[in-house]
């Protein structure tokens, strides 16, 4: 299964890799004639002193080094450029399927194990096109071709040959049966090492920040060092049978000779052809000594075939549906039913109903775990529900084509992350098509438009890893403004106004009321200033709706929402008007 999808990878190249298999059969029939023109310099040439046969035969001797030298040269460049190609095709299709899985895949999955698929088994596999299509293709007709040449020379010599054969592909067996899993162990133990390596330096600042350097080097040398051990496991299996391979194929040569010498003797063979058996010898025993390093290769490469193909199989849970329905008119009207869900066993909502009319703003406020970000996760249809439905503009998510549905919603998320690019670029990132008054009118709209202007190259300041170089307050409005920048007809604004000081929060709340202005918004926050003007607040509580209504209409439920206000009202109090509850000392 593995080997056919191997060849199915090389399938669109078969034009090249026929042009150069046949390259490699003529420059390997073409070695079959220079152990015959030794046969003939010791039978013909130096009996009769022909030196006009000797300076022929040199000619064709030379001749023939140079074409195979020519040919040697085309096979690599083709077999080159097709192992590049395969790469450059698996690349291609790896990261556009990685596109499209959805959020669970990475849930489950880490950023270290992912690259080491796009890197290291990658490159397994180009190793697998180079030793499969040339060097064990050209060493198993080298070793075809000599025997046969050996035969036609003498029946004998060639039976004694062949009598180890049978031995050499036991015990390569039996390596193959011993080496493949420990190189899929291998496999594995990289990818644990990159996933520790990944993190580490995304985390390096928590690290430093704790003082955890000592520990970190610790448990890297811990993971490195099974990596180490796993890689020596190899090297022992190897060690063990390739002296043995390398011991049986080289005591071919001399029981060879010694029966070449005896049919000589006999009469049976001439000497001639005997130094020309000798002379098909090595290209013999070579291929045989190289059995165990094609067996240790290909099977490290279909290793990594065996890794790919399982990221490539793995499919999507969210698909795009075969005939999606779209929406007469995008408004941007919500409605959850009795939507249920859940992340494996874990209960998030539980029959949760809300409708949301067009242009209106909706907060949704609940103690951390309640789901609230969640339910708007679930409105793109980054997770499919469990139970109930969701329409948005009359039409159930489900049905929809993912990419309008996602691109009718703007999302500031609650993790801000931006692209190693310039400014305008993230501003710009969900709709190319903005001209640069429209990435500034966003950057307004989330009060960015002030400090992006003050940066060295203004919008077009290239922002580091991550938004590296900006502060918190600094990222989230820049998000915001990618958000504001799609023009969408539903806004998601999960906490992102957490690392913003009130008085930037309160000039973003003026602003927004611009941007929000019949455009449907949901506000997922802490802060009751950044909810109370909301035109309705839900409250998640036991993984459902417990509270719904106005900011005043809450006060006065005296529930949930208005225990949050009065903990949050005295946090304020205590800690900017000490005078409010007796003064200082």
């Amino acid at each position: 299964m593995v080997f056919k999808r191997f060849l199915s990878w090389l399938r669109p190249y078969k034009s090249k890799f026929l042009l150069g298999w046949l390259l490699i059969i003529i420059c390997q029939a073409s070695r079959m004639i220079l152990p015959r023109i030794t046969g003939m310099i010791v039978d013909d040439v130096i009996p009769n002193q022909d030196m006009s046969l000797l300076l022929k035969l040199c000619a064709i001797f030379i001749g023939l080094s140079a074409g195979r030298a020519a040919i040697v040269y085309v096979r690599g460049m083709l077999f080159e450029s097709v192992s590049q190609s395969v790469v450059f095709d698996l690349r291609t299709k790896m990261y556009s399927h990685m596109q499209e899985l959805s959020y669970s895949f990475y849930d489950k999955n880490h950023v270290g194990e992912i690259m080491s698929r796009m890197t290291g088994d990658i490159d397994g596999v180009r190793n697998l096109v180079m030793n499969f299509s040339v060097a064990m293709f050209e060493s198993l007709l080298m070793f075809t071709f000599a025997i046969i040449s050996m035969a036609l020379l003498s029946w004998q010599l060639a039976l004694v040959m062949f009598v180890f054969c049978p031995v050499l592909a036991a015990i390569a067996w039996k390596l193959r049966s011993l080496i493949a899993p420990a190189h899929r162990v291998i496999r594995e133990q990289n990818a644990v090492l990159n996933t520790k390596t990944q993190e580490n330096i995304a985390g390096v600042r928590v690290v430093k920040a704790f003082a955890r350097e000592e520990y970190e080097k610790e448990t890297f040398s811990k993971e490195n060092l099974k990596v180490l051990e796993d890689n020596l496991v190899v090297t022992r299996i190897w060690s063990k049978y390739y002296p043995i391979l390398d011991m049986v194929a080289g005591m071919t040569t001399p029981v060879l000779i010694l029966v070449g010498a005896l049919l000589v003797s006999s009469g049976t063979l001439g000497l001639g052809s005997l130094v020309a058996a000798i002379g098909y010898v090595w290209m013999i025993v070579d291929p045989m000594r190289q059995l165990a390093q094609f067996v240790n290769m290909t099977t490290n490469g279909l290793t990594s075939c065996e890794k790919l193909i399982y990221y490539m199989d793995f499919g999507s849970e969210i698909k795009n549906p075969e005939k999606p329905v779209e929406p007469s008119v995008r408004k941007g009207a919500v409605e959850f039913r009795n939507v249920s869900f859940r992340y494996g066993r874990n209960q998030v909502l539980r029959d949760v109903s809300l409708a949301v009319k067009a242009g209106q703003s909706v907060a949704v406020m609940g103690a951390t775990g309640t789901g609230k970000s969640t339910l708007i996760t679930l409105l793109g249809r980054f997770y499919d529900i469990q139970g109930g439905e969701i329409l948005v503009d009359g039409v159930d998510v489900r049905q929809q084509d993912l990419h309008n549905l996602r691109r009718s919603i703007g999302e500031v998320m609650q993790e801000t992350f931006l692209f190693s690019d310039t400014i305008s670029a993230n501003i710009a990132f969900g709709r190319p098509e903005a001209t640069m008054d429209d990435v500034i009118a966003a950057a307004k709209a989330a009060q960015a438009d002030e400090f992006i202007r003050e940066m060295p190259q203004g919008y077009e300041t290239v922002v580091g890893e991550r938004g590296l170089g900006l502060s918190g307050g600094q990222k989230q409005r820049i998000a915001l403004a990618r958000a504001i920048c799609t023009n969408p007809q539903i806004l998601v604004l999960d906490d992102s106004t957490s690392a913003i000081d009130m008085e930037t929060e309160a000039e973003i709340q003026k602003a927004l009321k611009s941007v929000m202005k019949d455009r449907t918004t949901f506000i997922i926050a802490h802060r009751i200033s950044s909810v109370r003007s909301a035109d309705l607040i839900v409250v998640l509580d036991n993984n459902t709706i417990a509270e719904r209504g106005t900011h005043e209409e809450l006060l006065k439920k005296n529930g949930l929402y208005a225990q949050m206000y009065r903990d949050q009202t005295s946090q304020f109090t205590e800690t900017f008007l000490p005078d409010a509850k007796g003064g200082e000392e």
